[in-house]
Order: C-alpha cells, then sequence, then structure tokens
C-alpha cells in the first residue's frame, strides 16, 4: 500500500476531513490533499504528528517492503534532474559544436588563426568523437528522466 493511500484510509477510519485534519496536525487543506493524491509527501514533522494521531509507528507509515521509501526516493531524483538541468547537459554540446566549426572554418579561411594554431583533422575527428558523447549523455539523461517520471505515475 502507498503512503498516499494508508493516509487517506487512515483519515477516514477516524472520520476526519481533509480540514480537521489539516487543523489538528497544523498544515493546510491542500497539503493532505496533496499528500493523498500522492503529489507530495509528509515532511518529517507531519510524519511524526500523523503517527501519533493514527496510533502508529513511523515503521508502520514507512514501511520499506511497500515501496514507500522508493517513491521518495525516485521522485526526489526526478526533481534533481528536472531542476533546470538543460543548460548543463546541452553546454559541453554546444561548446564542442562551436569549437569544431571553428576549428573546421580555419582550414577554409586561414586568416582566422595565426599558423601555429591552426588543427588537422585528427583532431577534428576527436573533437566529433567528443560531440557524440556529450549528445548520447544528453539522451541517456533524458530518457532515464521518462522512465523514472513513468514509474512513478504507474
Amino acid at each position: 500500500m502507498t503512503l498516499s493511500n494508508l493516509l487517506k484510509q487512515k483519515r477516514l477510519a477516524f472520520n476526519l476531513t481533509q480540514e480537521a485534519l489539516a487543523e489538528k496536525i497544523y498544515v493546510s487543506p491542500k497539503t493532505i490533499s496533496n499528500w493523498e493524491t500522492g503529489k507530495t509527501f509528509p515532511d518529517i514533522e507531519s510524519l511524526i504528528n500523523l503517527s501519533q494521531l493514527y496510533h502508529l509507528s513511523l515503521d508502520d507509515l514507512l514501511v520499506k517492503g511497500s515501496g514507500i521509501v522508493n517513491d521518495m526516493k525516485d521522485k526526489a531524483l526526478v526533481a534533481d534532474l528536472s531542476q533546470n538541468r538543460m543548460f548543463q547537459f546541452f553546454g559541453p554540446i554546444m561548446c564542442s559544436t562551436v569549437l569544431f566549426i571553428f576549428l573546421s572554418l580555419n582550414e577554409f579561411v586561414p586568416t582566422m588563426l595565426p599558423a601555429n594554431f591552426r588543427v588537422g583533422l585528427g583532431v577534428q575527428v576527436i573533437l566529433l568523437i567528443a560531440m557524440a558523447f556529450n549528445v548520447v549523455s544528453a539522451i541517456y539523461f533524458r530518457i532515464r528522466k521518462k522512465q523514472l517520471i513513468e514509474r512513478q505515475t504507474n
């Protein structure tokens, strides 16, 4: 049983409305709704208040075998991956692309760099390989994020 289902079941068993429960543990009714729908999880202080109110131990609320702890870890990981990290993934790609274009154009426009800064085909191939690795890592993290989000919704 997920934490959200357990919280709703216990609230109904104690004949409490979301508003009444929110008043007892000093949170907003919207917070209770978010917990019961699985959008967010209670903080540790709220978990302690809930365990005292429902006469449950924290172990009963956060049983490792029930997947609650794993769900919390997944949500934390998705939140971490979601925090505007696109520039971290695509920054190296853009940097290596600009460098590759700059060095490739140098072959056609020799006045851009002095002769001792010009590079050959080998360096350009290495830059292409670096660009490919950057693209693959960006795709991997995007796929991993989608998998975690899908696992959360199931």
